[in-house]
């Protein structure tokens, strides 16, 4: 096994897509501004989404926007682009810039014109594609494995900017890909998130922890073959402290992975050879432990100062399934 760092996704995604422009459903909306006149004031780059004119190598920009944001600005922004040929994607790479908290690239089908503005953090498609984090490197597929993208699809990039400092930022973020022929590909892969979502609860006044289980039924995923998952990773908050993730099988049980957690190092932990398979009638049982010796209630949300709970995975062969899988909390 060997790991690499995995997107800090994600947005609200239990919520209905919504329109690609700030609006009154915009989490950032809510933001306290009430000591930075000018934090509601985010800048595009008129709405263009920018080919790159630098030289990346075997890199090809997939998408990408640039923003400027004032100190103390905590907002999100969307680029949409759409695809004009056929391709298969071996690797991605994010363009996360100061200030760039996460990505998350989702098949989109609104009717939002290409190009960049600002959104809400529930923005997204219903089918994931990638997503990048703090400090994320290369995400590079097995051997024969691919994402495909094809051509008239229209992909849109969630960004969450958040700008901690004292001085106004700028910076141009998006995504980077490394293509493969068709002919070397024997695999289309997908990303599921699963886990459980919704959950509010408060721990006990003496308790300096609270544990969150939640489950995915893989026959949500798929009903009738099993999937191979090369790649495990864990998604909580920074109250986020230990996550264990364990396939259920009839009366066995199995932990796919059991560590403590960092936010500022999350990590796909990749399981490729020999990679886990999921059976249609499996449950993927999540299990969250949050540091609660200060503040007590722990609420899913999509801020840094809320909390998730997921356990991301990788998988093929594709089954077109919506990027969460969730019974409830």
């Amino acid at each position: 096994m060997h790991k690499l760092l995995v997107a800090s996704v994600l947005a609200l995604a239990v919520l209905p897509l919504a329109a690609c422009s700030g609006d009154s459903n915009n989490p950032a909306d809510d933001d306290d501004t009430s000591g930075n006149p000018d934090a509601s004031t985010p800048v595009v780059d008129g709405g263009d989404v920018m080919e790159a004119d630098a030289d990346y190598g075997e890199w090809k920009v997939l998408n990408e926007g640039s923003w400027t944001m004032p100190p103390g600005a905590d907002r999100y922004f969307c680029i949409i682009k759409t695809l004009t040929e056929d391709t298969y994607i071996k690797s991605f790479k994010g363009m996360i810039p100061a200030g760039t908290h996460h990505t998350v690239l989702t098949i989109y089908t609104g009717g939002e014109p290409d190009g960049i503005t600002e959104c809400s953090s529930g923005t997204n498609g219903q089918n994931m594609i990638y997503g990048t984090g703090v400090g994320s490197p290369e995400f590079n597929f097995p051997a024969g494995v691919a994402v495909k993208l094809t051509a008239g699809q229209r992909v849109l990039n969630n960004l969450h900017i958040f700008n901690a400092g004292d001085s106004t930022i700028t910076g141009t973020s998006g995504t980077l890909y490394k293509p493969i022929a068709a002919s070397e590909v024997q695999h289309e892969a997908e990303l599921v998130l699963t886990g459980p979502v919704g959950f509010a609860r408060t721990a006990g006044a003496a308790e300096n922890t609270l544990t969150i289980t939640g489950s995915c039924h893989i026959s949500e995923i798929t009903s009738s073959e099993p999937i191979n998952v090369f790649a495990v990773a864990p998604h909580m908050h920074m109250r986020g402290k230990h996550m264990k993730s364990t396939i259920v099988r009839g009366t066995a049980e199995t932990v796919i992975q059991d560590d403590d957690y960092d936010f500022e190092a999350q990590t796909f932990t990749m399981h490729d050879s020999p990679m886990i398979t999921l059976q249609p009638g499996d449950v993927l049982r999540t299990d969250c432990t949050y540091d609660t010796h200060i503040q007590k209630f722990v609420g899913f949300g999509d801020r840094s100062t809320d909390e998730m709970c997921f356990t991301d995975i990788f998988y093929y062969p594709k089954q077109g399934a919506t990027f969460i899988c969730s019974d409830g909390p």
